[in-house]
Protein backbone atom coordinates (compact mmCIF):
# COMPACT_ATOMS: atom_id res chain seq x y z
CA UNK A 1 0.00 0.00 0.00
CA UNK A 2 2.68 2.36 0.58
CA UNK A 3 4.06 4.18 -2.55
CA UNK A 4 7.71 5.31 -2.63
CA UNK A 5 7.35 6.46 -6.44
CA UNK A 6 5.06 8.22 -8.86
CA UNK A 7 3.29 6.01 -11.09
CA UNK A 8 5.17 4.46 -14.05
CA UNK A 9 2.83 6.24 -16.45
CA UNK A 10 2.13 9.74 -14.51
CA UNK A 11 2.10 12.32 -16.48
CA UNK A 12 1.88 16.05 -14.87
CA UNK A 13 -1.35 17.76 -16.01
CA UNK A 14 -3.48 21.17 -15.42
CA UNK A 15 -6.27 18.57 -14.78
CA UNK A 16 -4.48 16.78 -11.99
CA UNK A 17 -2.61 20.22 -10.76
CA UNK A 18 -6.66 21.76 -10.71
CA UNK A 19 -7.43 18.44 -8.51
CA UNK A 20 -5.11 19.38 -5.73
CA UNK A 21 -5.15 23.34 -6.24
CA UNK A 22 -9.15 22.32 -5.22
CA UNK A 23 -7.95 20.30 -2.36
CA UNK A 24 -5.86 22.63 -0.91
CA UNK A 25 -8.58 25.89 -0.94
CA UNK A 26 -10.55 23.36 0.78
CA UNK A 27 -8.92 22.29 3.37
CA UNK A 28 -8.97 24.55 6.13
CA UNK A 29 -5.79 23.18 7.62
CA UNK A 30 -4.06 24.41 4.37
CA UNK A 31 -5.94 27.21 3.50
CA UNK A 32 -6.07 29.52 6.93
CA UNK A 33 -2.92 29.05 8.07
CA UNK A 34 -1.91 30.03 4.96
CA UNK A 35 -4.23 33.30 5.25
CA UNK A 36 -2.92 33.70 8.90
CA UNK A 37 0.80 34.07 7.16
CA UNK A 38 0.10 36.34 4.90
CA UNK A 39 -1.61 38.79 6.68
CA UNK A 40 1.69 38.23 8.95
CA UNK A 41 3.88 38.95 6.18
CA UNK A 42 1.98 40.83 3.92
CA UNK A 43 0.42 43.36 6.51
CA UNK A 44 1.42 43.21 10.08
CA UNK A 45 5.38 42.82 9.80
CA UNK A 46 5.80 43.21 6.27
CA UNK A 47 9.75 44.64 6.72
CA UNK A 48 12.63 42.95 8.32
CA UNK A 49 14.42 45.77 10.15
CA UNK A 50 13.41 45.37 13.83
CA UNK A 51 14.22 41.98 15.54
CA UNK A 52 10.94 42.00 17.30
CA UNK A 53 8.94 41.85 13.81
CA UNK A 54 11.32 39.16 12.28
CA UNK A 55 10.69 37.12 15.80
CA UNK A 56 7.66 36.56 15.45
CA UNK A 57 7.98 35.36 11.85
CA UNK A 58 10.44 32.72 12.89
CA UNK A 59 8.56 31.68 15.37
CA UNK A 60 5.53 31.65 13.56
CA UNK A 61 7.57 29.39 10.39
CA UNK A 62 8.38 27.32 12.78
CA UNK A 63 5.41 26.33 14.44
CA UNK A 64 3.44 26.17 11.55
CA UNK A 65 5.86 24.35 9.54
CA UNK A 66 7.88 22.39 12.24
CA UNK A 67 11.34 23.48 10.61
CA UNK A 68 13.40 22.45 13.26
CA UNK A 69 14.50 25.65 14.40
CA UNK A 70 15.65 24.98 17.63
CA UNK A 71 17.75 28.74 18.15
CA UNK A 72 14.73 31.20 17.26
CA UNK A 73 16.58 34.15 18.36
CA UNK A 74 19.98 33.65 16.60
CA UNK A 75 18.37 33.05 13.35
CA UNK A 76 16.00 36.23 13.57
CA UNK A 77 18.78 38.28 14.96
CA UNK A 78 20.88 36.53 11.75
CA UNK A 79 18.37 38.00 9.26
CA UNK A 80 18.15 41.30 10.79
CA UNK A 81 22.23 41.84 9.73
CA UNK A 82 21.59 40.61 6.52
CA UNK A 83 19.11 43.80 6.19
CA UNK A 84 17.01 41.91 2.98
CA UNK A 85 14.11 43.73 2.27
CA UNK A 86 15.74 45.43 -0.86
CA UNK A 87 16.98 41.96 -2.16
CA UNK A 88 13.71 40.59 -1.20
CA UNK A 89 12.05 43.17 -3.47
CA UNK A 90 14.41 42.33 -6.01
CA UNK A 91 13.55 38.55 -5.44
CA UNK A 92 17.01 38.18 -5.53
CA UNK A 93 17.92 34.02 -5.32
CA UNK A 94 21.13 34.13 -3.55
CA UNK A 95 19.25 35.48 -0.33
CA UNK A 96 17.85 32.12 0.41
CA UNK A 97 21.51 30.42 0.91
CA UNK A 98 22.56 33.82 2.84
CA UNK A 99 19.30 33.09 5.09
CA UNK A 100 20.05 29.85 5.58
CA UNK A 101 23.89 29.40 6.77
CA UNK A 102 23.02 30.62 10.23
CA UNK A 103 26.16 30.24 12.98
CA UNK A 104 24.69 28.62 16.19
CA UNK A 105 27.38 28.36 19.23
CA UNK A 106 30.15 28.23 16.85
CA UNK A 107 28.64 25.94 14.26
CA UNK A 108 27.32 26.49 10.97
CA UNK A 109 23.74 25.47 10.34
CA UNK A 110 22.08 25.52 6.87
CA UNK A 111 17.76 26.03 7.18
CA UNK A 112 17.63 25.71 3.75
CA UNK A 113 14.13 25.10 3.59
CA UNK A 114 13.30 27.55 6.36
CA UNK A 115 15.08 30.03 4.27
CA UNK A 116 12.72 29.45 1.11
CA UNK A 117 10.05 29.57 3.18
CA UNK A 118 11.04 32.79 4.70
CA UNK A 119 11.59 34.02 1.38
CA UNK A 120 8.67 32.51 -0.56
CA UNK A 121 6.08 33.89 2.26
CA UNK A 122 7.34 37.56 1.36
CA UNK A 123 7.15 37.12 -2.11
CA UNK A 124 4.94 34.26 -2.97
CA UNK A 125 5.37 34.92 -7.06
CA UNK A 126 9.31 35.33 -6.99
CA UNK A 127 10.06 32.20 -4.19
CA UNK A 128 8.98 28.55 -4.26
CA UNK A 129 9.20 26.55 -1.43
CA UNK A 130 11.94 23.89 -0.90
CA UNK A 131 10.67 20.36 0.23
CA UNK A 132 11.84 17.42 0.33
CA UNK A 133 8.28 15.66 -1.63
CA UNK A 134 8.95 18.55 -4.04
CA UNK A 135 12.39 17.59 -4.81
CA UNK A 136 11.03 13.91 -4.90
CA UNK A 137 8.69 14.60 -7.74
CA UNK A 138 10.68 17.06 -9.55
CA UNK A 139 13.98 13.88 -9.58
CA UNK A 140 11.31 11.32 -10.17
CA UNK A 141 9.49 13.14 -13.31
CA UNK A 142 13.20 14.40 -14.74
CA UNK A 143 14.68 10.42 -14.71
CA UNK A 144 11.45 9.84 -16.90
CA UNK A 145 10.78 13.01 -18.83
CA UNK A 146 14.24 15.15 -19.03
CA UNK A 147 13.75 18.29 -18.69
CA UNK A 148 16.57 19.46 -17.09
CA UNK A 149 20.35 18.88 -16.17
CA UNK A 150 20.85 19.03 -12.76
CA UNK A 151 22.75 16.83 -10.07
CA UNK A 152 20.62 15.66 -6.96
CA UNK A 153 22.96 17.76 -4.87
CA UNK A 154 22.54 20.74 -6.70
CA UNK A 155 18.84 20.85 -5.38
CA UNK A 156 20.44 22.61 -2.44
CA UNK A 157 21.42 25.56 -4.28
CA UNK A 158 18.37 28.10 -4.73
CA UNK A 159 19.18 29.39 -8.36
CA UNK A 160 19.20 25.75 -9.70
CA UNK A 161 16.23 24.60 -7.60
CA UNK A 162 14.24 27.48 -9.12
CA UNK A 163 15.62 26.92 -13.03
CA UNK A 164 14.44 23.14 -12.31
CA UNK A 165 11.29 24.34 -11.36
CA UNK A 166 10.68 26.42 -14.16
CA UNK A 167 12.29 23.86 -16.79
CA UNK A 168 9.41 21.38 -15.10
CA UNK A 169 6.74 24.02 -15.76
CA UNK A 170 7.65 24.55 -19.37
CA UNK A 171 7.59 20.76 -20.21
CA UNK A 172 4.74 20.07 -18.76
CA UNK A 173 2.81 22.98 -19.82
CA UNK A 174 1.43 24.71 -16.55
CA UNK A 175 2.62 27.86 -17.74
CA UNK A 176 -1.13 29.13 -16.47
CA UNK A 177 0.12 28.24 -12.87
CA UNK A 178 1.92 30.84 -10.83
CA UNK A 179 5.16 30.07 -8.55
CA UNK A 180 3.02 29.66 -5.57
CA UNK A 181 0.40 27.40 -7.36
CA UNK A 182 3.13 24.76 -8.67
CA UNK A 183 4.29 24.90 -5.05
CA UNK A 184 1.16 24.11 -3.66
CA UNK A 185 0.39 20.88 -6.38
CA UNK A 186 3.99 19.58 -6.39
CA UNK A 187 4.02 19.11 -2.61
CA UNK A 188 0.44 17.53 -2.57
CA UNK A 189 1.43 15.41 -5.15
CA UNK A 190 5.06 14.40 -3.47
CA UNK A 191 3.04 13.31 0.24
CA UNK A 192 0.42 11.23 -1.99
CA UNK A 193 3.18 9.32 -3.22
CA UNK A 194 6.03 9.74 -1.17
CA UNK A 195 4.87 10.08 2.09
CA UNK A 196 7.13 7.94 4.79
CA UNK A 197 4.31 7.17 7.21
CA UNK A 198 2.46 5.43 4.66
CA UNK A 199 -1.22 7.62 4.45
CA UNK A 200 -1.60 6.24 0.76
CA UNK A 201 -4.35 4.97 -0.95
CA UNK A 202 -4.63 1.48 -1.86
CA UNK A 203 -7.81 1.94 -4.37
CA UNK A 204 -8.48 5.87 -4.93
CA UNK A 205 -5.72 7.92 -6.79
CA UNK A 206 -7.84 10.59 -7.82
CA UNK A 207 -10.06 9.36 -10.63
CA UNK A 208 -13.85 10.64 -11.89
CA UNK A 209 -15.50 6.88 -10.82
CA UNK A 210 -14.35 3.79 -10.10
CA UNK A 211 -11.47 1.64 -11.93
CA UNK A 212 -13.40 -1.34 -10.52
CA UNK A 213 -16.89 -3.12 -11.79
CA UNK A 214 -19.40 -1.93 -9.73
CA UNK A 215 -20.09 -5.11 -7.96
CA UNK A 216 -16.62 -5.34 -6.83
CA UNK A 217 -15.67 -5.29 -3.58
CA UNK A 218 -13.02 -2.80 -4.30
CA UNK A 219 -15.03 -0.30 -5.64
CA UNK A 220 -16.91 0.09 -2.18
CA UNK A 221 -13.22 0.40 -0.61
CA UNK A 222 -12.81 3.10 -3.55
CA UNK A 223 -15.67 4.74 -3.29
CA UNK A 224 -15.03 4.92 0.94
CA UNK A 225 -11.24 6.32 0.63
CA UNK A 226 -12.54 8.87 -2.36
CA UNK A 227 -15.14 9.66 0.35
CA UNK A 228 -12.49 10.21 2.98
CA UNK A 229 -10.55 12.56 0.66
CA UNK A 230 -13.31 14.36 -0.47
CA UNK A 231 -14.80 15.15 3.13
CA UNK A 232 -11.90 16.48 4.56
CA UNK A 233 -11.55 13.57 7.45
CA UNK A 234 -8.56 14.25 10.01
CA UNK A 235 -6.26 11.62 9.54
CA UNK A 236 -5.33 12.26 13.26
CA UNK A 237 -8.50 11.80 14.34
CA UNK A 238 -8.90 8.90 12.67
CA UNK A 239 -5.79 7.27 13.45
CA UNK A 240 -6.88 7.42 16.76
CA UNK A 241 -10.11 6.00 16.77
CA UNK A 242 -8.29 2.96 14.49
CA UNK A 243 -6.29 2.54 18.48
CA UNK A 244 -9.32 2.63 20.14
CA UNK A 245 -11.53 0.16 18.00
CA UNK A 246 -8.26 -2.26 18.25
CA UNK A 247 -8.94 -2.66 21.91
CA UNK A 248 -11.61 -4.01 21.76
CA UNK A 249 -11.20 -5.90 18.56
CA UNK A 250 -11.29 -9.48 17.50
CA UNK A 251 -8.06 -11.38 16.43
CA UNK A 252 -9.10 -10.81 12.59
CA UNK A 253 -9.29 -7.11 12.93
CA UNK A 254 -6.15 -7.12 15.24
CA UNK A 255 -4.44 -8.87 12.24
CA UNK A 256 -5.38 -6.49 9.73
CA UNK A 257 -4.36 -3.54 11.62
CA UNK A 258 -1.15 -5.39 11.80
CA UNK A 259 -0.33 -4.53 8.25
CA UNK A 260 -0.82 -1.24 7.94
CA UNK A 261 0.61 2.19 9.53
CA UNK A 262 -1.94 3.77 12.01
CA UNK A 263 -2.82 6.18 9.17
CA UNK A 264 -3.69 3.66 7.22
CA UNK A 265 -5.67 1.69 9.48
CA UNK A 266 -7.74 5.06 10.31
CA UNK A 267 -8.57 5.29 6.98
CA UNK A 268 -9.81 1.80 7.09
CA UNK A 269 -11.30 2.75 10.23
CA UNK A 270 -13.59 5.48 8.70
CA UNK A 271 -14.42 2.83 6.08
CA UNK A 272 -15.99 0.78 8.51
CA UNK A 273 -18.22 3.06 10.27
CA UNK A 274 -19.12 5.36 6.98
CA UNK A 275 -20.31 1.61 5.99
CA UNK A 276 -21.82 0.11 9.01
CA UNK A 277 -25.54 1.29 7.98
CA UNK A 278 -25.10 -1.18 5.12
CA UNK A 279 -23.45 -3.94 7.23
CA UNK A 280 -24.24 -5.39 10.19
CA UNK A 281 -22.19 -4.47 13.38
CA UNK A 282 -21.56 -8.36 13.46
CA UNK A 283 -20.60 -8.87 10.25
CA UNK A 284 -17.00 -7.31 9.42
CA UNK A 285 -16.07 -9.57 7.06
CA UNK A 286 -15.96 -7.62 4.46
CA UNK A 287 -13.25 -4.91 5.72
CA UNK A 288 -10.89 -7.86 6.07
CA UNK A 289 -10.86 -7.78 2.58
CA UNK A 290 -9.10 -4.67 1.83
Amino acid sequence: MKKKDLPKDYIPSVKDAEWFLDYWKNLPSYSNQEKALDKLFMDVCKRNDNIEDILIKCSSLNDFYSTNIFDIHTVAQHILSLNIDKRLEKGDCSLVNDIAHVEVNGKDHFFYSFATKYCSHHQPGRYAIYDSYVEKVLLSMNSRKHFANFKHEEMKDYETYMSVIGAFQQKFRLMQYNIKQLDQYLWQLGKWYFNQYGLSYKYYNREDVSPFPQNDIRTLFWEGEKKFVGNHQSVGYWKEQGKEWVKTANEQIKQLASKYTPEQFGVITYMSLQYCRHCPYDDLEWILKY
